[in-house]
């Protein structure tokens, strides 16, 4: 095994794909969606297929043999002729709308599988059997730069596609992970090293990719020793991410929210001296704020003092927003007339970075 270069590749973020992906399906387009492992392609693909509100039917083209795709020819006395034998999931495609979706395209698939994909991707049908006029395809395959068993594809196969690349990004995980309720001290971590963090692959067998990452915020609920933890953590982010973070989290369990919060000691925040230590505090504080249902007088009062506290720069208050803005605690930020005075400046912070 060896590492990739960098995760920073061309193409768009996971809410940059969405809405390109969601135009070119609807105009009846092929898909191809192609990222490094992990990234959140297949729930991309999901979530596409939740908001159209169709039934997805997953396939992985690399487990599957090409009668399983194409179907197979069978005799046909009667009429003395062959016919078409189709599989199952091609009559669902037909009879309804269904959004197909075709994983691992590229992971090595024979060219005789990629010759039985041609009418699938280009006509939406299999042999005489033809797709639902709502139903959509969209594809999916790792980068061959990832060493993810992934193979160039046939011109003419490739030419059959829209083609989109998922990027890894740290900002749309983040707001993901804070929604989904993911450990905070995770959150902190990533938002601290961003998109090297995020996906970083180490020759390890178990490397970080957000799949990876999210499979490891289980681990946070669950009653284990401190020396459990690690090796569980390590088994899904690989041990020298582990070591990494384990280190990370010294410096992130000195944050006292509450101290900060419900008694108003505000510690000193120097990211020049400290930048670790500032993303902890951020995420620790959004991580209760997102778990409070009111917020009281002096809550408030000590948050507008932590805004004020020098060192807590824009950059920090944004992300604080940002990690609490489907909250009750940020509708109640902006409604308090004691937060009167910094409301707009609050406003246009993320205005400006949306």
């Amino acid at each position: 095994m060896s590492a990739t270069a960098s995760p920073l590749l061309e193409g768009f973020s996971y809410p940059t794909l969405k809405p390109l992906i969601k135009q070119s399906l609807k105009a009846k387009s092929t898909v191809l969606l192609r990222g490094n492992p992990g990234v959140g392609k297949s729930s991309l693909a999901n979530e596409i297929s939740d908001e159209f509100g169709m039934q997805m039917i997953d396939i992985r083209a690399a487990q599957k043999d090409p009668a399983e795709i194409g179907g197979v020819y069978i005799p046909n006395k009667e009429l003395t002729a062959m016919k078409l034998l189709a599989p199952d999931w091609v009559d669902e495609c037909c009879k309804n709308p269904r959004f197909l979706f075709l994983d691992e395209i590229n992971a090595a698939i024979p060219k005789v599988m990629q010759a039985a994909l041609y009418q699938i991707i280009l006509e939406h049908r299999v042999g005489p059997f033809t797709f639902h006029p709502e139903t959509v395809v969209m594809a999916a395959g790792n980068l061959e730069e990832d060493e993810a068993l992934a193979v160039p594809m046939s011109s003419a196969l490739q030419n059959r596609f829209r083609h989109f690349t998922m990027r890894v990004d740290a900002t749309a995980w983040l707001r993901w992970a804070s929604k989904a309720g993911l450990s905070p001290d995770i959150m902190a971590f990533i938002g601290f090293g961003r998109e090297g963090k995020l996906y970083n692959r180490t020759g390890e067998y178990a490397w970080a990719s957000p799949r990876s990452w999210a499979d490891a915020a289980k681990i946070e609920n669950m009653d284990v020793p401190e020396e459990q933890r690690q090796a569980l953590v390590s088994s899904c982010v690989g041990s020298a991410m582990t070591k990494e973070f384990f280190t990370f989290l010294k410096v992130y369990r000195k944050v006292d929210v509450n101290a900060i919060l419900q008694r108003g000691e505000i510690p000193t925040i120097d990211p020049e001296r400290d930048l670790g230590f500032v993303y902890a505090l951020t995420f620790s504080i959004g991580y209760l704020l997102r778990n409070m249902k009111t917020l009281s007088t002096s809550v408030l009062e000590n948050l507008k003092k932590l805004f004020t506290t020098p060192g807590f720069r824009d950059e920090f208050q944004i992300l604080l927003c940002k990690n609490i803005q489907d909250t009750k605690a940020f509708e109640t930020i902006q409604k308090a007339p004691s937060f009167d005075a910094i409301k707009k400046r609050l406003t246009s912070l993320l205005t400006a970075t949306d």
